[in-house]
Formats: structure tokens, sequence, C-alpha cells
């Protein structure tokens, strides 16, 4: 049994008669006759009483009326839900990024997003406490995402959008200047997320060069209350420019270093067949204009 004897069977219990069931369908006689033919075989009953004027329903063939239709529905559906994802009139997406590549570029993509497809339902994930998106994304749990890079896990393609530089926030108080070296602050007390991150790494391998430890006093993955604490003097931070403009707006002393702190930042995504969805965001990231405005 398939879907087109189905809608031969409906047709002809509609019409009352192969011939107008066949010119409704532009079907031949023949092809549809066949079908039913079939149909009725495969069920071991017949479905239609041939009579004079055309063909009645048996009782087994008013019994299928019913599940037949919901068959053919169920299938129309089927096919109007995949051609409206595969138009982006439906669907949905799922993309992670730490927390201050949410707040630019993601914010700005996703919103870009929504304006050309707004029946897509998205979902927006964090990182979590390691930030590493390339491990979110090589696991399946979301289709792209936005991290550092270089990416060291196989499978996973990069596109490079921009470099994230990062500011020195300094509590309030101290004297203003344009910028700092890496030396002056040595041995600034220092709030620094974890181990493993991409700002944690990039302190210690600039305080290696030094010879000398970073001063860590706060540990913490909590990138939103950074600024505050910076701003109660317990220590420096390097903050990424949204938070650095928070702690700023706050009365912290944000400056430069030099030299400056910082890595390239792109858009991740499996090696494999992505859905509409996912080729759409990766294809309007990767724009030029998309590019440009991240840099």
């Amino acid at each position: 049994m398939d879907v087109r004897q189905l809608r031969f069977f409906l047709a002809v219990a509609e019409h009352g008669s192969v011939t107008s069931a066949s010119e409704a369908l532009y079907t031949a006689q023949p092809a549809l006759s066949q079908a039913i033919r079939s149909l009725e075989d495969e069920l071991g009953t017949e479905l239609f009483h041939r009579v004079p004027r055309g063909m009645e329903l048996s009782a087994a063939g008013a019994a299928l009326l019913g599940p037949a239709n919901q068959i053919v529905c169920g299938i129309a559906d089927v096919h109007d839900t995949v051609h409206a994802i595969a138009e982006l009139r439906q669907g949905r997406l799922d993309v992670v990024a730490p927390a201050d590549l949410a707040l630019d570029p993601l914010v700005g993509l996703v919103a870009r997003f929504r304006a050309a497809h707004p029946g897509v339902w998205v979902n927006l994930r964090d990182v979590g406490e390691l930030g590493d998106t390339a491990a979110v994304v090589h696991s399946a749990g979301c289709e792209v995402g936005l991290g550092y890079l270089p990416v060291k896990r196989a499978q996973i393609v990069a596109h490079v959008l921009g470099k994230r530089e990062l500011s020195l926030a300094l509590p309030p108080g101290r004297r203003r200047r344009r910028s700092l070296t890496l030396r002056e602050i040595a041995d600034v007390p220092l709030i620094l997320p974890p181990r493993g991150t991409v700002v944690r790494d990039l302190v210690e391998v600039a305080w290696s060069e030094l010879g000398v430890e970073p001063r860590v006093v706060i540990e913490t993955d909590h990138l939103g209350i950074v600024h505050r604490l910076v701003r109660a003097g317990v220590g420096a931070a390097f903050l990424p420019p949204a938070f650095a403009e928070r702690a700023a707006a706050l009365g912290a002393l944000v400056v430069g270093t030099t030299p400056t702190l910082g890595r390239e930042f792109g858009l991740l995504h499996r090696d494999a067949v992505l859905s509409p969805a996912a080729r759409a965001f990766v294809a309007l990231a990767v724009a030029p204009r998309g590019r440009d405005s991240h840099r």
C-alpha cells in the first residue's frame, strides 16, 4: 500500500467513478483502475461495488475512508513542514557562544537573521564554565557557535570573523593613562577566569614571557560581575570591549596594554551537512558586511 493508491481511492470515493476521478487527477483511467485493483488485492477485499452508474463504497471501503484521509493529510503535512523548513519559513537554530561574544557580535547577527527569517525559532546557549564552544559544537549540542581561535578539535570548520582585543580595567583612583606596559602591571592583583579559558591562557602566557607569576586574587567564571569587583577596588581585570565599557561606566579606569592581549574569534560548525537554518546563519555571518562589523 502506498500514498498514491490511497489518493486514487479517495478520489474515486469522492467522485463516484473512475472516469471522473481520473479527470480530476489528470491521470489515465487504466492506471487509476489498476491502482484500485492492486489495493483491493493487497487488502483482500473489495473497496467498491461496481454499479452501472459508477463506483459505490463497500463496507470495507467506507471503513478505509477515515484512515486513508488521515494518512494522506499526514503525508501532506510532512511535506509542508519539510518544505517550510527548507525555505526557512519554519525551523530551529541552536547557537552557542561565551558571554562576551554573545553580547557582540552574536546579538547583532541574531537580530539580522531573525529579520530575514522571522519564522525560525532561535535557541541561544552559553558555553558554560570553561567556555569551550568547539566542544559543544563537536558533541552536536549546537549546530553552530561563536568561539575563539584556533580550534584544536578535528571535524570543526572555523570561519574567522575578527579579533577581540582585551582592555585592562583598574579600580578608580589611579592616575589616568592611555596605555600601560605589561611589565608595569606585572604585580597588580588580578581578577581572572578559571584556567583553560581564553583570557586566563592569554594572561598566563604573557606573564610567563615576563618571567613572573600572575597575582590572582579572585578566580571567577561570572564575567557579568567582574566589572563590579573592579569598581569595588578588589583588583584589575582584562575585559572584552562590551564588559570594559560597563566597567568604565561605573568609574573604573580602562586602559590599553602594550603589547595588547587578544585573540581571533570566529564562527564554528561541524564538518557535516547543516540544517537550512544553520546554513543561512553561517552565510550571513561570514558575508563581507558581517566580517567587517566585528573587527
